[in-house]
């Protein structure tokens, strides 16, 4: 896939692109993550697709700003791709933050969206985003606390399959998030993290109930998929997203994460591939 630049609110964002004719459709990552980590999916989808995948700023290869107050800032810098391709009716494919993102883009301009495809994306709810603002949001605390810097990769390679978070993921996909997600500093095999924690932190603490009741507007087909043992969308929410497309569908699996597109992708891929056909 080719790497290209997109200007946004004067960051350069990278996004990745098969090219061609073929039915577009557009991947957007989880918080934290990158668009290279899926690569798994764009080996599989590029034959029958042009398969365009973004990453957000501060993630991956884009440049990061902390200047930002909700997750409209997500939501826009997917509009800027497809207002650059001249992309419409478009179908998304969106893990998490970029399921959340996709879904509110889809609320400002319907007309440049098909359908829209989301892995858990973060809904949480208006009962969770007033307990995240008068207690903090527990996920935010957390990536504050993030090491960004290792003296090596391998160290990252060895030390992050202790956390279960990555303890499952599958091994070709564990590579690709060790080779997108991470870059060398300095002159040794010192690496980093390419999300600055600080901006991991502020996606998670800015959840914002005039963004969440956005979630209430989507008019497009959508096919939402959660884990049974939810944590940032419910069934009842699930529904609350698909219920204006008699088309749409909820999903739910047993024994899954959150993290069920690394853990489990050949499961994932032939419920993408079924619901790219419906």
């Amino acid at each position: 896939m080719k790497q290209k630049t997109l200007s946004f609110a004067g960051l350069n964002l990278a996004y990745y692109d098969s090219e061609g004719d073929k039915p577009p459709l557009l991947f957007c990552h989880a918080n934290g993550y990158s668009a290279g980590c899926y690569q798994y999916y764009f080996n599989r989808l590029k034959a029958d697709y042009r398969v365009l995948a973004l990453d957000f700023a501060g993630h991956g290869k884009s440049e990061m700003s902390l200047d930002f107050h909700n997750w409209y800032f997500f939501r826009d810098q997917i509009l800027a791709l497809l207002e650059k391709e001249s992309l419409s009716q478009i179908t998304t494919v969106g893990h998490s933050l970029g399921g959340a993102a996709s879904l509110l883009a889809s609320v400002k301009e319907p007309e440049r969206f098909e359908s829209l495809i989301v892995w858990d994306p973060v809904i949480l709810g208006l009962k969770m985003v007033t307990l995240a603002k008068i207690f903090g949001n527990p996920l935010a605390r957390g990536a504050a606390k993030r090491r960004p810097n290792f003296s090596s990769l391998e160290l990252v390679r060895r030390s992050y399959k202790k956390f279960p978070a990555f303890a499952n993921f599958e091994p070709s996909i564990y590579e690709d998030y060790l080779t997108h997600c991470f870059r060398k500093v300095g002159k040794l095999d010192e690496v980093m993290l390419c999300c600055d924690p600080r901006v991991e932190s502020k996606i998670f603490s800015h959840a914002h109930y005039l963004v969440y009741l956005q979630f209430y507007r989507i008019t497009k087909k959508t096919h939402v998929i959660i884990p049974e043992n939810y944590n940032v969308c419910s069934p009842s929410l699930a529904k609350m997203i698909t219920r204006n497309h008699k088309e749409s569908s909820v999903t739910i699996w047993k024994e899954a994460t959150h993290f069920f597109p690394f853990e489990i992708p050949d499961k994932t891929y032939g419920w993408l591939r079924e619901k790219l056909t419906r």
